[in-house]
C-alpha cells in the first residue's frame, strides 16, 4: 500500500515494537495461557501489535514504584484502502458480553436476603442498609473498564506512548502530530467475545454451564425502571453500545461493534489483511 508521510512515520513507530509483533490467537491468551480463539486449521495466526504489552514496557507510565497504565485495547493495527488509512483498535474478553452485569446479581441477592430478614426477625436490617447504599454506588467493573478502553487508548496511551518513542529517537525520526493524525485516521474499535454457541474443546462436558440467561430478575426489572439505570437489566453488549454510539458521534472512533470469537477469522480475512 503507498502511505503518505505522516502514515509512514505511524507504521514506523509501531514498528519500533517489533518485540511485540504477535499472532492474534497469542494476544488473545489469559493469564492461564489459554486463548479465546479458535486454533484449528492455521486460523488466527495474523500477526498484530500487543498494545498491553507495549504500554507495560514503556517508562512514561512509571512513577517510582508505581506503574499508571490507562486501560489499553489488547491489540493495534493498520490498513490503507481507497486512500483511507484505517486504524484498528482490538479488545479480547474472554466472557460472555450476552450477560447481565453483576449488579443485577448483587440486587437480586439483596432481595433475596430481605425476605429470610423477615424469618430472622429482622436480624439482619443493619447489614441490608449498608448493602443498600453501596448498590446505590455500584457500578460494574467489567462494564467500566471495556468502555474506557478505546477512550483511553486514543487519547492517553498512544499519545504518551509516542513522547516517549519520539523522546528516543528524536535525533532520528522525524516528529508526527499523533493527536492530530488520530483525529484525521479512522479508528475501528472491535471487543472480541466468546460466543454463546462457543464449546471449547477442553470444556465441551460443561458447555451447556456458559449459555447466556434471557431471564432478569423481576427487581432487577422494577428498578431498572424506578432509578433509569440501564445497566439492571441490560446485557454488557448492550450497555457498551451506548458508549461506542457516544463515541462515534463525538468523532474519537469511526466504528465500533462486537466480533464473536468463532468468527474473529473472518474478521481478519475480510477487514485486517
Amino acid at each position: 500500500m503507498s502511505l503518505t508521510k505522516e502514515e509512514t512515520l505511524f507504521v514506523d513507530f509501531l514498528d519500533s515494537f517489533h518485540q511485540f509483533y504477535k499472532k492474534a490467537h497469542e494476544i488473545a491468551e489469559n493469564s492461564k495461557g489459554i486463548s479465546i480463539l479458535p486454533m484449528e486449521d492455521g486460523k488466527n495466526e495474523f500477526r498484530m501489535y500487543s498494545l498491553d504489552e507495549i504500554c507495560h514496557s514503556c517508562q512514561i507510565f512509571r512513577e517510582g514504584n508505581l506503574l499508571i497504565t490507562p486501560k489499553t485495547t489488547d491489540a493495534i493495527w493498520y490498513k490503507k484502502k481507497n486512500d483511507k488509512f484505517f486504524i484498528f483498535l482490538i479488545e479480547f474478553k474472554g466472557d460472555f458480553l450476552c450477560r447481565n452485569s453483576t449488579k443485577c446479581l448483587l440486587v437480586s441477592a439483596v432481595d433475596d436476603l430481605k425476605v429470610k430478614n423477615e424469618r430472622f426477625n429482622n436480624e439482619f436490617s443493619k447489614d441490608i442498609a449498608k448493602l443498600d447504599t453501596v448498590i446505590d454506588k455500584y457500578s460494574d467493573r467489567m462494564l467500566n473498564g471495556l468502555a474506557a478502553k478505546p477512550l483511553e487508548t486514543v487519547t492517553i496511551a498512544l499519545p504518551l506512548i509516542y513522547e516517549e518513542y519520539y523522546e528516543k529517537n528524536k535525533d532520528d525520526v522525524e516528529y508526527l502530530d499523533i493527536r492530530e493524525f488520530l483525529n484525521k485516521s479512522r479508528i475501528i474499535y472491535r471487543v472480541v467475545s466468546i460466543s454463546d454457541k462457543y464449546e471449547p474443546n477442553r470444556q465441551r462436558s460443561r458447555g451447556k454451564s456458559y449459555r447466556c440467561s434471557n431471564m432478569i430478575p423481576s427487581i432487577c426489572k422494577r428498578l431498572a425502571h424506578e432509578r433509569r439505570d440501564r445497566e439492571l437489566d441490560s446485557s454488557y453488549e448492550s450497555s457498551l453500545e451506548t458508549y461506542h454510539r457516544r463515541y462515534e458521534r463525538a468523532g474519537i472512533v469511526y466504528s465500533a461493534g462486537f466480533v464473536d470469537n468463532v468468527a474473529f477469522n473472518n474478521f481478519i480475512e475480510n477487514y485486517l489483511k
